[in-house]
C-alpha cells in the first residue's frame, strides 16, 4: 500500500466495514510514526506521547478530540502531568479498520508539524 493514510478521509461506519487483516494492520503499521503500538489482542492502536507538563497534555488531548470530530473517528483519550495517550478502534466491529490507520496517521502528521 503506497497511498499517504494523512491525505484519506474515513468512511461512516455502522457495522459494514471489514476488519483489517494480520497483514492489512502489518502493513499499515509500516506507516505509522513508532510510537503506535498494538494493544488489546490487536484491536487497538495506541500512542502514548511524552510532553512538558499538564496544560501541554490538556493541549494534545484536544487536538486528538478535534480530529476525532473533524473525522468522525473518535478516539478514547488519557492524559495527565507530562502524558498524553491516545487510542483508536472501531468499536462497531471491535476491530482495527481503514479509520483507525487514517486518524493515527493524521494525528502523526499534527505531531510533525509541531
Amino acid at each position: 500500500m503506497s497511498d499517504d493514510l494523512s491525505t484519506k478521509t474515513c468512511i461512516a461506519c455502522h457495522g459494514g466495514m471489514p476488519v483489517l487483516s494480520e497483514s492489512e494492520v502489518a502493513d499499515r503499521m509500516g506507516q505509522l510514526h513508532e510510537g503506535w503500538k498494538l494493544a488489546k489482542e490487536g484491536r487497538w492502536l495506541v500512542r502514548r506521547v511524552t510532553v512538558k507538563g499538564f496544560n501541554a497534555a490538556h493541549h494534545l488531548a484536544d487536538v486528538a478530540a478535534w480530529l476525532g470530530e473533524q473525522e468522525g473517528h473518535h478516539p478514547d483519550i488519557r492524559f495527565g502531568w507530562g502524558y498524553c495517550e491516545v487510542e483508536f478502534t472501531t468499536h462497531v466491529v471491535k476491530g482495527l479498520t481503514e479509520n483507525d490507520f487514517i486518524c493515527a496517521a493524521k494525528f502523526d502528521r499534527i505531531l510533525a508539524l509541531g
